[in-house]
């Protein structure tokens, strides 16, 4: 039986070395890169790596280079080897929630911790809600979404009368969603961190992100996320983030 690799485990008692981010265009990588934006922005983390990869044109899917960072191909993956000996064998890190606490832990020097313990139980809560709810309801619709429009003549208007309505059954279930993270953010707490940003904010910007992209987010409903939105895009470290994808929600930086 073949051994499979430590991963998503540090186990130097050296710091880890310069970090490199495998990316995948259109893809949940944006959470990552925007945090290590932040961390390069803030000059915390001097540099870092990043193996950018174009999905398939026909089935979108990762090329099988990706899988050179981790076994399953996944993106974002995150490698790093021990700042006192860069030639030995990186240790993965796969999984966007997992490798954004990797950096707070190890590379963020207290930069997104929480001002109290309230704002700890609200940034965890929030990762979780993030990576669950919101982007599970996310995928359902957009899933529901693309098949018709994937779907060759002449079954596409057999299959726009299948999923078009399950996709607005779906499309239905982000309300309660999205009413509840418009209760939560007030000019107190205007992140989903609490009163600074914190590793719930980079959770929550790709499935918000891909919402708005396909129409499924109504801003003039929910002003306080819109104007959490508006303040995340025109932050430079995002900006710069978007840059390094390369192309994201299918438009070409």
């Amino acid at each position: 039986m073949t051994s499979v690799p430590q991963h998503n485990y540090w186990g130097y008692t050296s710091p880890p070395g310069t970090p490199t981010v495998y990316s995948l265009t259109n893809s949940g990588s944006i959470r990552v890169l925007w945090a290590l934006e932040e961390l390069v922005g803030q000059s915390v983390l001097e540099s870092y790596n990043l193996k950018s990869f174009e999905r398939s044109k026909t089935t979108h899917a990762a090329p099988e280079a990706m899988k050179e960072g981790f076994r399953l191909g996944k993106s974002p993956t995150l490698t790093v080897s021990p700042a006192n000996a860069p030639d030995e064998p990186p240790t993965s890190f796969a999984e966007g929630r997992l490798i954004l606490q990797f950096l707070a832990d190890y590379y963020a020097k207290g930069l997104w911790d929480s001002e109290t313990p309230q704002d700890r139980a609200r940034d965890i809560f929030f990762q979780e809600f993030a990576g669950t709810t919101v982007s599970t309801l996310t995928s359902l619709t957009l899933t529901m979404d693309v098949i018709p429009e994937a779907t060759p003549w002449p079954l596409k208007p057999l299959l726009k009368l299948l999923f078009v309505p399950l996709m607005s059954v779906f499309k239905g279930k982000l309300v309660e969603p999205f009413e509840f993270l418009e209760d939560t953010l007030s000019d107190e707490k205007p992140w989903f961190g609490g009163s600074k940003l914190g590793l719930a904010d980079f959770c929550m910007i790709f499935p918000l992100d891909t919402c708005v992209a396909r129409k499924y987010f109504d801003a003039a409903k929910y002003p306080k996320v819109n104007r959490w939105l508006k303040t995340v895009h025109e932050l430079p470290a995002y900006q710069r983030a978007v840059k390094k994808m390369g192309e994201y929600n299918g438009v070409k930086a």
